[in-house]
């Protein structure tokens, strides 16, 4: 049952406007099954994710910036947290971890853009161990922000300082 005026409708119909022609496929998804939707990268957002130990000390490191932390979901099963940011952002998030610790690690911190999907569930729901920690429908988290908070969260070992001077 839809509840007119609450966080949770007005950030599913956020992620209902990123499925184009598909917003009844992405409802019955919820309602059935494992309560968890495939949408789809890209046209209004990109994804950065990390694992849960990097994600969390990147949060704390935006929260004492005071920056504006973007949509955030948590699949506890496979210890990952997604960070919704602007589309075309996958492509520079790419280029930065090229040669870093993070980028050889794999599943430490990758992004997906175009043709990937985000598996979630609806905002106020927790299903399969997904949760939205922050809920859609607010900005997105800049990714030059997120990229500071993550260089200066955990610090790079002394041969991967070169692919951080990007935003010194």
């Amino acid at each position: 049952m839809r509840r007119p005026g609450t966080v949770e409708t007005g950030a599913a119909d956020w992620l209902l406007s990123s499925t184009g022609e598909e917003p009844g496929r992405v409802r019955l998804q919820w309602a059935s099954g494992d309560g968890l939707a495939d949408l789809p990268v890209g046209p209004l957002f990109d994804l950065v994710r990390m694992s849960d130990d990097v994600g969390f000390a990147v949060v704390q490191e935006l929260r004492g910036r005071d920056a504006a932390i973007g949509p955030v979901m948590l699949a506890t099963a496979s210890h990952v947290l997604s960070f919704l940011v602007p589309p075309g952002s996958a492509r520079e998030w790419k280029a930065w971890l090229e040669g870093t610790g993070y980028g050889r690690r794999r599943r430490a911190v990758a992004a997906a853009g175009p043709g990937r999907v985000l598996r979630c569930p609806r905002p106020g729901c927790v299903r399969q161990g997904h949760i939205w920690l922050v809920v859609p429908g607010g900005p997105l988290t800049d990714s030059r922000v997120l990229w500071a908070a993550l260089r200066d969260s955990a610090p790079p070992r002394p041969r991967d300082r070169a692919s951080y001077a990007l935003f010194r």
